[in-house]
């Protein structure tokens, strides 16, 4: 049974990063390739889902979905259900890696720009040797291509399949293609291969601990400032929603 805080309608699993590694390994020991969809909803996410009934039923049908920002431990706390812990995007895909090098896992990088989804797979390597990457492809592709893409993948039938095209295009994407994809998880990754490739400095510890690199991000890059005005509106939301576990969906 799993144990979630329903956040505007999105359900949001309260586990902690170790938790997130277990389940992740049932999903993929129980999977057959019948790709389970692993999310990350942060604030943005779920502002999203309000207006994206697409979005918002991707996100309702996850079989994981770790809690990752700031604002959703804002919006247990509102229920007096806090989370057990803010899991960043970054730290379950290294968790996963980590696991995965001990359990012989295959792992496939779907993302990223150009050179950034070969730089991530080398610099992840050099952490975790022993860690079975069979094949990487840029998630910036022509739409005439995505079948050859999706047949590399499936000849190769991977464990994991991480993708990181940016929400909510990278869940659309493998729900899209979830029937046929040979995957037994496939997770939204968002910017991890570009901090994991070097083009992203990763935020000061101080930083990451008080839970704001929104805006570590946002001072690297100014123009995501029209992406930041979700927050405000997020909190204003929470605070006077009678019942905030119900969406615009629901």
């Amino acid at each position: 049974m799993r144990n979630t805080i329903r956040i505007l309608g999105v359900d949001i699993d309260n586990i902690n990063i170790d938790e997130a590694g277990y389940i992740t390994k049932e999903l993929i020991e129980n999977s057959n390739k019948t790709c389970e969809i692993i999310v990350a909803p942060n604030t943005e996410f779920i502002m999203m889902a309000q207006k994206d009934k697409e979005f918002f039923d991707i996100l309702r049908s996850a079989k994981l979905a770790t809690p990752d920002s700031v604002g959703v431990m804002i919006g247990g706390k509102k229920q007096k259900t806090p989370f057990k812990q803010r899991i960043p995007g970054q730290a379950y895909f290294r968790k996963v890696l980590e696991i995965g090098e001990k359990e012989h896992w295959t792992f496939y990088l779907l993302g990223g720009k150009g050179d950034v989804p070969k730089l991530a797979c080398e610099n992840i390597k050099k952490i975790y040797p022993n860690l079975n990457i069979i094949g990487y492809h840029e998630g910036f592709f022509e739409e005439d291509s995505e079948e050859e893409v999706i047949k590399q993948i499936n000849a190769l039938k991977p464990n994991v399949l991480f993708v990181a095209m940016g929400a909510p295009l990278q869940e659309k994407w493998i729900a899209k293609h979830k029937n046929e994809l040979k995957v037994d998880v496939a997770a939204g990754q968002g910017g991890t291969f570009d901090y994991e490739a070097g083009k992203i400095k990763r935020a000061p510890k101080i930083i990451q601990n008080l839970g704001i690199e929104w805006l570590w991000r946002l001072i690297l890059e100014p123009s995501r400032i029209f992406r930041m005005i979700v927050l405000p509106i997020y909190l204003i939301k929470i605070t006077f929603t009678k019942d905030i576990t119900k969406g615009k969906f629901d």
